[in-house]
């Protein structure tokens, strides 16, 4: 039997009530050159039964023995993906009901090392955050541009690129080959007991490419869940329980898994900072256009204290704790003080300042949208066929739309 051509790599932990829907996700899309593997991180029954639930032949099953720490879980679960191109899919995101269509569309063209996008985002009923439950963001663009690998390196490790804009393996087909290429230089893909080993893998796939596809159209959802180990490090001030299971399945703690030029936060800047460093020691310790500047890191933590002024208080104190290792004095003039701010959920066209709308927030409630899978058939039927993706507008018959 030949070799898949897609692996989907779903890691779980004792999430049955959402990896139900994730599961059903990747489990309808059409075609028959795809396996799931689905790599349970010593759940309970439940989750096996929703495997077997779905009868799928093309789903693979594993289960540890123990609770491991997450990368662990990831790496024992990649190395039994025997696809051509591999993504990593959270046990409360989703497909859309055409991904791996689009993702065929997009080899056909130009055969890339690495597909990437930034998905739709989808906040499950029983999100930690309560002004974002049942919010739905669709992202309209259509289209997909070729990228240099180098400088968008660059760009991101001089801070002109958020997280968001390189290719992590949570949002992204990596080819088998960059991550043989990753085993044979460093004895593993994911970096060990790291607090992003999503962002650690957007920056090893640049590192090891030359260029890559990234698609304007999302060609999954992110799921922001009650149990969402991203969204507890997001929303720091309603996180705190969520992050102490994960920290205490690590085995080693916060302070632990934060590089060690830094201080031990939940902030979002440190995260980000932190796996900017360790991966500049792995791969590439001695290139002078890839370093950290900390004291950016603290002036972005500055500038982000009323991001959540719920946790206004933790932050400022992170803060002053990193100024005083890198013996920065803080001039209370550049602090600003608490602001808060009015959290409502807002639906509707996103309107930018050009007048254009890139975005719709669609509110889940009213939409009769339950889960994730539901989500997917709706933003389907939202956006233009999957026929059209990749076609030029110039190319479209009469009466055709374009997003």
């Amino acid at each position: 039997m030949s070799a898949p051509r897609f692996s989907v790599l779903v890691p779980t932990r004792d999430r049955p009530a959402t990896l139900r829907h994730t599961l059903a996700t990747i489990a309808s899309q059409p075609g028959d050159d795809y396996e799931i593997v689905v790599a349970d991180n010593c759940g309970g029954p439940d989750t096996r039964g929703i495997v077997d639930e779905l009868a799928s032949q093309s789903i693979r099953y594993t289960r540890s023995d123990e609770i491991l720490p997450m990368t662990e879980n990831w790496e024992r679960g990649l190395a039994l993906c025997s696809g051509d191109y591999i993504t990593v899919l959270g046990d409360d995101d989703a497909f859309v009901p055409s991904t791996l269509e689009m993702a065929r569309k997009v080899i056909a063209v130009s055969n890339p090392e690495l597909i990437s996008w930034s998905p739709h985002t989808y906040w499950w009923p029983d999100t930690i955050v309560p002004w974002a439950r049942n919010l739905l963001i669709v992202d309209l663009r259509d289209g997909a541009v070729e990228l240099g690998s180098r400088q968008v390196l660059e760009q991101f490790y001089a801070g002109a690129l958020s997280f968001g804009d390189i290719p992590m393996i949570y949002c992204a087909f990596f080819h088998r080959g960059i991550i043989e290429e990753a085993l044979r230089r460093y004895d593993g893909f994911f970096v060990p007991r790291d607090t992003a080993p999503d962002i650690s893998s957007g920056i090893l796939g640049l590192h090891v490419t030359q260029s890559y596809v990234r698609s304007n159209r999302p060609l999954s959802i992110r799921g922001n869940s009650g149990k969402s180990n991203g969204t507890a490090q997001w929303a720091r001030s309603l996180g705190a329980e969520q992050r102490e299971i994960y920290f205490r399945e690590e085995r080693i703690g916060l302070q632990g898994m934060i590089h060690r030029s830094l201080v031990p936060s939940p902030n979002l800047h440190v995260i980000i900072a932190s796996a900017k460093l360790k991966c500049r020691e792995l791969y590439f310790p001695t290139d002078d256009a890839l370093t950290v500047d900390l004291e950016a890191v603290l002036r972005s933590m500055i500038a982000g204290l009323n991001f959540e002024p719920e946790a206004y208080e933790d932050n400022l104190r992170d803060a002053k704790a990193l100024a005083a290792k890198l013996d920065v004095r803080l001039d209370p003039a550049t602090i600003p003080g608490r602001q808060p701010i009015e959290r409502r959920l807002l639906w509707g066209p996103v309107v930018n300042q050009d007048r254009s709308v890139q975005h719709l927030n669609v509110n889940c409630d009213l939409a009769g949208v339950r889960d994730i899978a539901c989500a997917a058939r709706l933003i389907e039927s939202l956006l233009p066929p999957v026929e059209r993706f990749l076609v030029p507008p110039d190319a479209a018959p009469a009466g055709s739309s374009e997003a």
